[in-house]
């Protein structure tokens, strides 16, 4: 069996060199990293914004 890598985005054989079998397969995978990425944002702000809600009320009240 000779070297080889499986793409990232969707899991076929590559040869060792690449990264993604296709441009497509780029190009999909970058479109879901940065829609995960804005997931984890907009989560983080979430807990930011409650935390600051629930400081806010214990040092006002």
């Amino acid at each position: 069996m000779e070297k080889h890598k499986h793409c990232l985005n969707c899991g076929i054989s590559i040869p060792p060199e690449e990264v993604f079998c296709s441009e497509k397969c780029k190009e999909e995978y970058l479109k879901k990293r940065k829609k995960m990425v804005r997931s984890q944002q907009m989560f983080f702000l979430m807990m930011l914004i409650i935390l600051a809600i629930y400081v806010g009320m214990m040092f006002f009240k």
